[in-house]
Formats: C-alpha cells, structure tokens, sequence
C-alpha cells in the first residue's frame, strides 16, 4: 500500500511541480491569498470562528466568512503561524488538493474494486482531467478543488459504513460531509444527489437496510459538525446583497458548453466562457477519460452474470454521468428555469466536478474488467492511457504568467488597492445601497458636536477607541452595519443606526450613534445572533458527539 501511495505521489507531481519556487502566478480568483491574510487577522483577535473581516469591502469590514466557505482558509492561515508567506500557503493548498484528492480516490476505489492497480489507475484519471488544471491554473478555484478532496472521501465512508457496518465509518461520514460543506456551498448542492444515488444503490443491491439508521446519524452528524457556517448562511442571507452573483456575467444562460468543447476539443485557453466573451477557456471531459468509460460501459454487460454488483453500479454511474452532462448543455434550459437554487452555481460547467469524479470511477471499474480478462492487457491498458493522457494534457498543468513576488508586494501599493475592491458587492451588507466608491476613512466622521479622539484602532470584527466630547456629537464610523452589531459606550449598550447619509453620495449603511459630553471608551463589535450562537452550539455539541464515538468505537461492529 505505501509503495502505491508512493508512486501516486510522484506521478502527481507533473501537476504541480511548478508551483514550488519562489512567486506567485496568474490566476481569475486573486483572493485566495487576501482570504488567508484576513483570516489571520481573525486568529490575531480570537474571532473564531471568523465571520467579519477588516478589510475587504475597501476597509469597511465585510460579513466574509459568515457567507464564504471557511474551512481551506483555516488551514492556509494557520500555516501562517510558522512563517510561511501567505502567497506560498496558497500554493500549498493547491498542491495538497492535487494529491489529496488522488489518493482518496485510490483509496475509495481500493476499497470498492478490491484491486490496487483499477484503484490508482482510477486515481490517476482524477488528477489528470483538464479541469483540475482548469481550477489551479486558470480560474484559481481553490475551494472548488478542494471539494473534489472530499467527493472520494464521502463515496468511501458510504461504502464501509454499509459493507462493514462500524462505528468508525459514521464518523468518518459525518467528517467527510461537514469537511464538504464548510468548503463550497455549490458543491454540496450539486454532490448530494450523487451520494444520496450512491447510498440508496449500495443498500438496494447488498440489502443492508439496517444500516440506513447508521448512515441517517452520519449525515445528521456532518450537519451539525458545519452548523456554525451553514445556519447563517441560510438565515442571513437575506441581508447582503445576492444580486450580483447571478447577474450579468454570471447569469447561468450564458455558460452553457456546446458537445464539441465537452468531448473533442483539446485546445487549453486562459480566458473566460460566454456569450460576448473570449471563451478561450477549456471545459473538456477528457476525450480519453470519456472513451475510457464507454468501455466500461460495454464490458458492464459482458461481465453482468459474473459481477452482477459491479455491473449494475456501472450502469448506474453511466446513466448518472450522462444526466450531468446534460445539464451543462444549453438543452437542460428547462430544469434550470425551474430550480432557481441553481442560478447561483452561475456556470452550468462547474457540473465537471462531478462529471470528472465519476468518468474516473467509470475508468477504474474499466480496468477492473480488464484485468478479470487478462492482466498483462491491463498493464498495457494502462500505458497506452496514461501515456495519451500526459500527451493531450500534461503540458496543461503551468500558469500563464510567473511573478517574483513576495507577500510584501502582494498586499502593498495598487496590489492591495485591488484586492480591498474585488468582488465588493458580492454579500454587501443590504443597508450598503451600492458599494463604497472610496477608501474608508481613517478616523470615525463626527457629524456633529465636538470630538477629539484620544486614540481609535480598528480590529478583525471591531472598531473602538477614547474619545473627548466638547459638545453632544453624533459619530459615524467607517464600518457596515449588520445583525449582530453591538455599540458600547464606557461598557453600556448604546442604540445606532445606520442611515445617516449626510456627505455621503449615496448611503452605506454604516453604523451611527450618538455621544454625550464627557471622556469616553467606545466599542462597535459584530456579536453573534440567535441563529450564529445556535449554529456554534450545535457544532460544538457534535464536536463532543464525535470524540465520544471515537472514544466507543474501538472497531466494534453494529452488529
């Protein structure tokens, strides 16, 4: 086993090599590294976990990490703790997601075809799709890759648990979920129907029906561990401006993929998809990954009486494959129109997660068939793939540009005037009407009466300081309000408001109170909320949940 985990790593690393020298590369999603600095900012403050940052929304704050998935961003601060740039943390990432979603890929279909080579041959059309070079290369989707680590993961829990029917496997599944959702929202829309088609397959064919209760706690499990993020998001939403995440350019209708540029075109292209766009951007299936399935699917009927199971599962994988290429073709207008749930996936090609994951299930049970035949056809099977594979795609694994950078240039002069901007209005604070225009400014604005400010300092989900009022004086100071937010003055809860538009082009919702005459210590905070509290709650009692299943398990069988 470690042989073969050792060959998966070194045959990852054409995938990544690049990314190990000092720099940093192009990419279309320039805040994976601004989203480690805020985090960290977090961590200086203890907000754990964190919910508002300081600096994005140009230095108002912004409710980030209430609506964005936390969990990578967790890891690649913390990495941060140890001196590592956070430019290279990002690369880290990138790299560990490459090969973490390999070998757990080997590692599920090791366990489901009982054969290591259909197992890392599987793994290995996993991390050679062009989409993964796609996510880090072009588009720099570091969440989205990240999911596609624990798409395996889920498969496999769910395969054990009703297999081998052990305490372990519910944890395993509950952690694998949470790990999922606290990752990317989207992606967990579109995998659940595959792991609930997963699950209800294996319980039918092997007939296990007294596991469903087991699989049910798993489930409820991974819910509760990502309730701390998940609640929020669906409670609060309706308080940040959504508009912008399905308008315009990311309007779904406008990123529908055509059969040529999913099965026959091999051309790599660094732009954008869409209409009036370049759409120099490659959204391939892999025309060996697909090839290599439809085998798969013509030896399922060969081998049905011998490995009836197999058979069938590859069956149904071939049919749920083809119903995901269909939604990312313009003919599935029709669904979309009726589930609005999914205008916010904004391209119907993000559907190539999925799509990837099973053509590579689909390519490891092809092998598996193979060497049923004849093993040595296995073995060239595997050559003659592999070898077409890093031909067509292997030179698709490299940036487009290369920057000898450093942190200190990352987050400095028109760099960082960037980064505070991007994306500003999604998950705007819906008292903002539109978004800043200008940097916050540098001391709270006194609208009236006389202030003088003794000191003032800005933290990861707070603004406080002391302040001499010569005459009664309402303040505004330069941070969104939103549920949750709390003003104390010298300790006491004090009432704000948030529209206040005095010299201001239009209105930012930003907080207001006011101040008697006198020295005074004041603080404007972001609190948690019934439903935040709840959230945080629920997870930590799962958190105690689980070590208490770990404590009880011991590999003792439900049995």
């Amino acid at each position: 086993m470690k042989f073969w985990i050792l060959l998966l790593f070194l045959f990852t690393i054409p995938t990544f090599y690049q990314l190990v020298r000092p720099g940093f590369f192009f990419m279309q999603d320039d805040l994976q590294a601004f989203r480690m600095h805020q985090m960290f900012e977090c961590f200086k403050d203890f907000q754990i976990p964190c919910r508002w940052i300081p600096d994005m929304g140009y230095q108002y704050g912004y409710p980030q990490f209430i609506f964005y998935p936390p969990s990578i961003y967790y890891l690649g601060a913390f990495f941060h703790f140890f001196n590592i740039q956070f430019i290279d943390s990002v690369k880290i990432m990138f790299i560990l997601a490459l090969f973490l979603s390999a070998l757990f890929m080997f590692i599920f279909l090791k366990a489901f075809l009982k054969n290591t080579l259909s197992a890392f041959f599987g793994a290995l059309l996993y991390t050679y799709a062009p989409y993964k070079a796609l996510e880090v290369y072009v588009r720099g989707a570091l969440s989205e890759l990240w999911s596609m680590v624990f798409f395996p993961l889920i498969f496999w829990s769910i395969y054990n648990l009703i297999d081998r029917q052990k305490l372990r496997y519910v944890i395993f599944l509950g952690l694998s979920l949470a790990g999922l959702m606290l990752t990317h929202n989207l992606m967990s829309l579109i995998f659940a129907p595959m792991a609930l088609i997963w699950c209800v397959s294996l319980l039918v064919l092997k007939k296990r029906w007294k596991t469903i209760p087991k699989i049910i706690l798993g489930g409820l499990l991974g819910l509760g561990l990502a309730s701390f993020f998940t609640l929020p998001v669906i409670s609060e939403s309706r308080y940040v401006h959504l508009e912008s995440l399905v308008g315009g350019y990311f309007d779904y209708r406008q990123h529908f993929v055509n059969l040529e540029k999913l099965f026959v075109s091999n051309h790599f292209g660094y732009g954008s998809s869409g209409l009036d766009q370049d759409n120099d951007l490659t959204l391939s299936t892999g025309q060996l990954h697909w090839l290599v399935a439809v085998v798969g699917f013509a030896l399922a009927f060969y081998f049905f009486k011998k490995q009836r199971h197999i058979s069938v599962l590859t069956l149904i994988f071939s049919l749920v494959e083809l119903g995901v290429l269909f939604m990312i073709h313009q003919k599935s207008t029709f669904i979309w129109e009726k589930l609005p749930i999914l205008h916010y996936l904004q391209f119907p090609w993000r559907f190539l997660t999925v799509s990837i994951f099973l053509l590579s299930i689909l390519g490891g049970i092809t092998l598996f068939y193979i060497v049923s035949i004849n093993k040595k056809y296995a073995n060239i099977f595997v050559i003659v793939v592999m070898v077409g594979i890093f031909i067509l795609q292997g030179q698709f694994f490299q940036p487009k540009e290369w920057f000898n950078i450093s942190d200190n240039d990352k987050f400095s002069g028109a760099s960082w005037e960037k980064q505070l901007t991007i994306s500003i209005f999604d998950y705007l604070p819906i008292y903002a009407k539109l978004p800043p225009n200008k940097k916050a400014p540098v001391l709270p604005e006194t609208l009236e009466g006389e202030v003088e400010f003794v000191s003032y300092q800005k933290g990861s989900n707070y603004q406080k300081g002391e302040i001499k009022v010569k005459k009664e004086a309402i303040l505004r100071i330069p941070l969104f309000d939103f549920p949750g937010m709390e003003v104390r003055v010298d300790g006491k809860t004090v009432a704000h408001w948030h529209d206040d538009c005095r010299g201001q082009q239009y209105c930012l919702g930003l907080i207001t109170f006011k101040v008697e005459e006198g020295t005074h210590q004041f603080l404007a905070q972001l609190k948690d909320t019934s439903i935040r509290m709840m959230g945080s709650i629920i997870s930590l009692t799962s958190i105690f949940i689980v070590g208490f299943l770990i404590f009880k398990s011991h590999d003792k069988s439900f049995k």
